[in-house]
């Protein structure tokens, strides 16, 4: 576990080499992006070898370590808190202690919590699994090609704290600390917008205090820290626009590169608040900047190539197959498009970000978009701009990070954006008036490629993020009635105040009350997010069941049930030597060698019990265990030693 000390005492050498452009927030900024590239570099060119192990990932990070701290040496850098002036404005003081308290609780719920949201438990953490066990990041048989074939970026972050520390304990850091940049970042790009301190702390608090994040912040997903890259990636295009410099459009480049390997969605909302910023350098300066823009490009490219060509592969397409099993029947892409598709999706998003605590206003936001969609002549549940299984409901205050509203950050958003495209027709804040546009073409187009689900609200974090720099308009604008001391402090006490239940009583991972993180074992806690299911008692039992035999190679059915990390995490909690492959895969992945190539000795088939289609599959694994709807089937008696069969 003192390995994983190596990543964050290299990320503060390289905060520590990187050379100033301006103050210590582009240092920081300079610092994560290089570190993310790193990241990249270690699992790809590691697991190009099959030296994805303990040994050489630590090797590589100790490299990584003193080459920083070799260069800071040389070039004499000063601290990176040099020239930090201390903060005596009542507003930016508030800003600090509000974000540091929240970001303290976050990382406590990180550190006293497992891995527990169902994504991460579906292909957030399998995938790191069977890489670990591959010592390769290649491609391997799985019935849920999410955990192929998805951007990989926050998952190599999550393999190399694996590697290092020997387990789980520190996956939720790497949220954390994305959310952490991202305030970090949106203050940097506040000031190059014109705000002062006070502005900046204030698009810094407006961040930290809005309810999705704080809530993603302690979780094993990767909304944050492809979030954490589009922020360095416009920052980094603020400065390209400023100075013109290659060294800028070369970090612009590999932020965008980094978002656009970490999700698909920045597909959806990069280009627009990009271009937003740089098409006057573009058109006003072509000979520099088309280059500088091709190099910025490039970079992009280089980072997404080794992705790109895998699912080429596998698919034909540089992005995989448009659905989780390849079938097309839970496509994300709407099935139809045009205008009145479009705006029913943004009507029901944006009714997901108005859930309060009142029913009756819950009913009023409902009924509005259905008298809205009957109007249009359009149905709310259309199949065809609807991800199967899900209806429109009226929105929840839900405490959850999936579907967490954000109402009072997005009121403050849509205001400012208003202001300044006010502002804009006096031929004022014309450069901020076409930044908030762009967020909300990049809203649009959101809407109109995906289809809708209740659970997609996470999705539109980096949107708010993004926003994020935009209320420096509250302390910006010189009108009097805003400019009061008093009237900031009630702003920001009124955001602390919404942001107290998000941090402390998370649905997930609950700071205090019975189901407090700090008092539930960390084995119960990996089903937090998982109720809905009601089978934790079958994973214990199935569990347990491999663990009384001597069977250390198991196959993992999941073609009924995705859910295998809690499984997986059970069974090496007792027997880290335990390795896991998958069975019964009938699609084109078959064609990959699996993750390991013993042959299984045991079989957990996860909500089989009834299905003798799949349990026929594994005629010749006599023994059964059933463990509620799981079926464990195991090759001879618990006590045989055969092939796969450890003493």
């Amino acid at each position: 576990m003192a390995l994983f000390l190596l990543l964050p005492a290299a990320l503060a050498a390289l905060w520590w080499a990187a050379a100033a452009e301006d103050d210590w927030r582009d240092r920081f900024l300079r610092a994560a992006v290089v570190f993310g590239l790193a990241i990249v570099v270690a699992t790809e060119a590691l697991g190009a070898f099959g030296f994805l192990r303990r040994g050489p990932m630590a090797a590589f990070w100790l490299l990584v370590l003193l080459a920083a701290a070799g260069r800071a040496w040389r070039a004499r850098r000063p601290a990176p808190w040099r020239g930090m002036q201390p903060a005596l404005d009542p507003v930016v003081l508030l800003a600090i202690a509000g974000s540091v308290a929240i970001a303290i609780a976050t990382r406590l719920a990180a550190a006293f919590s497992p891995p527990n949201s169902a994504d991460a438990m579906a292909y957030h953490m399998p995938r790191v699994v069977y890489w670990a066990e591959q010592a390769s990041v290649r491609f391997f048989p799985t019935p849920y090609l999410n955990q192929i074939m998805l951007q990989p970026m926050a998952e190599y972050g999550m393999l190399d704290g694996y590697l290092l520390s020997g387990g789980d304990r520190f996956i939720n850091f790497g949220q954390w600390f994305a959310a952490l940049a991202s305030m970090i970042g949106v203050s940097s790009v506040a000031k190059l917008l014109g705000a002062r301190g006070r502005g900046q702390a204030m698009a810094a608090l407006f961040c930290t205090t809005l309810p999705s994040g704080i809530l993603a912040a302690s979780g094993a997903k990767n909304d944050y820290v492809m979030t954490m890259w589009a922020v360095a990636a416009v920052y980094f295009a603020l400065r390209l626009r400023e100075r013109n410099r290659l060294i800028d459009a070369m970090f612009l480049g590999a932020a965008v590169g980094l978002a656009l390997f970490t999700k698909a969605t920045a597909y959806l909302f990069l280009p627009w608040p990009l271009a937003a910023v740089l098409w006057p350098v573009l058109w006003r300066e072509r000979r520099r900047a088309v280059p500088l823009a091709a190099v910025a490009a490039l970079c992009a490219l280089a980072v997404n190539l080794p992705q790109y060509r895998r699912n080429w592969s596998l698919s034909g397409s540089v992005l995989g197959f448009d659905s989780a099993q390849g079938d097309g029947f839970f496509r994300w892409r709407n099935e139809t498009f045009g205008w009145k598709q479009t705006v029913s999706n943004m009507l029901r998003h944006a009714s997901e970000q108005l859930g309060g605590r009142s029913t009756r206003w819950n009913r009023g936001v409902y009924d509005f978009v259905l008298a809205t969609h009957r109007d249009l002549a359009i149905d709310v549940n259309d199949p065809a701009t609807t991800m199967p299984w899900n209806v429109f409901q009226p929105p929840r205050n839900a405490n959850h990070e999936a579907n967490a509203p954000n109402r009072w950050h997005l009121l403050l958003l849509a205001a400012a954006a208003c202001v300044l495209v006010w502002r804009a027709f006096g031929r004022r804040d014309r450069l901020r008036a076409v930044y908030a546009l762009s967020l909300m073409l990049g809203f649009i187009a959101f809407c109109a490629y995906l289809k809708w689900q209740p659970f997609a609200s996470r999705l539109l974090l980096p949107l708010f993020i993004l926003g994020a720099p935009l209320v420096a308009v509250v302390e910006e604008l010189g009108w009097r009635w805003l400019r009061p001391a008093w009237i900031q402090l009630a702003v920001s006490l009124f955001l602390l105040s919404g942001a107290r239940l998000p941090a402390l009583e998370n649905w997930v991972r609950p700071l205090r009350g019975p189901r407090s993180v700090l008092h539930v074992p960390r084995e119960r806690q990996y089903f937090a997010d998982m109720t809905q299911w009601d089978n934790r008692d079958a994973y214990f039992a199935a569990a347990a069941a491999l663990e009384v035999s001597a069977c250390r190679m198991i196959g993992i059915d999941i073609t009924n049930l995705q859910l295998e990390y809690p499984l997986q995490a059970l069974v090496r909690e007792a027997h880290p030597d335990a390795r896991f492959v998958h069975t019964g895969v009938a699609n084109v992945t078959r064609r990959y060698a699996p993750s390991v190539a013993d042959v299984p000795c045991a079989v957990a088939c996860l909500d089989c019990l009834g299905d003798d289609t799949r349990l026929n599959l594994y005629r010749n694994f006599p023994a059964r265990v059933t463990a509620g709807k799981f079926v464990v089937l195991l090759h001879g008696s618990a006590t045989d030693r055969g092939q796969g069969m450890l003493p």
